[in-house]
């Protein structure tokens, strides 16, 4: 099997996990009084692919998720979100992550990365609907960002730790 299939099957394989956790966390409703806030597993599966692989390969697997979401859970308007949130949340991660001058803890990346993903949905929400009408849940998406980026950082990080790269044999 080429190199090229090979990263293909794995890059399928963390779409599916990114996938399945969107749904499981579906299924599981946090006690918060809040409405859309979630923990993000779905963005431990992104952080270890943006680690191992690089931008090109986890921004394929967010657009793919959320495409997949979208279509089999969600709306349009739930796709306008999470792609606003996804996209802002990867470029800053990456540029984080690539920065040579100062090395950011990889529990930050996630920290800010989960900040700015509810950021860019709050400046969608604003778009549709007007930002005086939202701007009190402001505070509340900023300190789960704050929290769950946090978490799926300590996530990723034990993840990334423990699981092994394939050793791709040409024969």
């Amino acid at each position: 099997m080429s190199t090229k299939n090979v990263r293909i099957a794995e890059l399928s394989v963390f779409t599916a996990i990114a996938f399945i956790f969107s749904y499981l966390e579906s299924l599981i409703p946090l006690p918060i009084p809040f409405p859309g806030i979630k923990l993000g597993l779905a963005n431990l599966v992104i952080l270890i692919v943006l680690y191992r692989d690089g931008f090109a390969s986890a921004f394929g697997v967010s657009m793919v998720r959320n495409v997949l979401n979208a279509l089999t859970f969600g709306s349009l308007f739930g796709l306008l979100y999470s792609l606003a949130g996804s996209i802002l949340s990867l470029l800053v991660m990456t540029a984080l992550y690539r920065t040579k001058h100062f090395k950011f803890p990889w529990i930050s990346i996630s920290c800010i990365g989960a900040i700015l993903h509810n950021m860019g949905q709050f400046a969608v929400a604003s778009a549709l609907v007007g930002r005086g009408a939202i701007l009190h849940y402001f505070p509340f998406l900023y300190f789960s960002g704050l929290i769950a980026g946090c978490l799926i950082g300590v996530l990723s990080m034990l993840c990334i730790q423990r699981l092994p790269r394939l050793q791709i044999s040409n024969r």
